[in-house]
């Protein structure tokens, strides 16, 4: 990036960076949990040399992505209301797709009690996020897979979770087909789109609602697979 396009962006982050710290601070009644806290020392030492923004950054500048800044997690604040509105429980199997640095992952086996499953393409995201599940112990109630969306998704998931508000429609389609192929039943949660809008008929939308992302507010919807592939 070029000095000027720094200074241009100047703006907009020291905005995203002032949302970010208010949302940190409205999500502590959440993250008041010693084993969610162990999972964040661990995994906040680990990214503290080079930070989960610049290995995005550079991960997509070496694959000559057009957007390289885009990386972004849900604030905990959020993915508390998102596991209230869409039911998640103990006992439920989620699969987070984009894990990115685990964080979501490990607030929802530590503190909601849930069996967890991280798909993320990024291999240092995922390296570092084992490092983290390793160090605290907890290999027999979440894991993660480097892999991509488009091939496959793991494991036997209850609910499926994508918060990629920025994706081409053809990728979102392709999305959606492999939800079906986890069977009827399954929820899935979408940020930004419903899938009833890319198979229709395969979906059934139960809620929608606004959450808070550091860049704004927009609507998460939550779907529920009523016709596998």
């Amino acid at each position: 990036m070029t000095f000027w396009e720094r200074v241009r962006l100047w703006p907009l982050s020291i905005l995203v960076s002032v949302r970010e710290a208010r949302l940190a601070l409205q999500a502590l009644p959440f993250v008041i949990n010693w084993n969610f806290l162990r999972t964040e020392f661990w995994r906040r030492l680990l990214f503290s040399r080079r930070d989960a923004w610049r290995l995005s950054r550079d991960y997509y500048s070496g694959q000559a992505s057009s957007d390289v800044h885009c990386f972004g997690e849900t604030p905990l604040l959020t993915l508390a209301r998102i596991q209230r509105r869409a039911g998640i429980n103990a006992g439920d199997e989620v699969l987070e797709v984009g894990a990115a640095t685990g964080r979501n992952c490990f607030w929802l086996a530590t503190v909601i009690g849930c069996r967890v499953v991280g798909l993320e393409h990024i291999p240092e995201f995922v390296s570092r996020a084992d490092s983290v599940v390793r160090r605290i112990g907890c290999q027999e109630q979440m894991r993660f897979v480097c892999g991509d969306m488009e091939e496959s998704l793991p494991g036997k998931p209850d609910v499926i979770y994508l918060y990629g508000s920025n994706l081409e429609d053809d990728l979102i389609t392709r999305f959606a087909q492999r939800c079906c192929e986890k069977g009827e039943g399954v929820r899935v949660i979408t940020v930004s789109y419903p899938l009833t809008n890319y198979l229709p008929g395969a979906f059934e939308l139960i809620d929608a609602f606004p959450a808070v992302f550091t860049w704004g507010v927009t609507t998460v919807y939550v779907q529920r697979i009523v016709r596998a592939a």
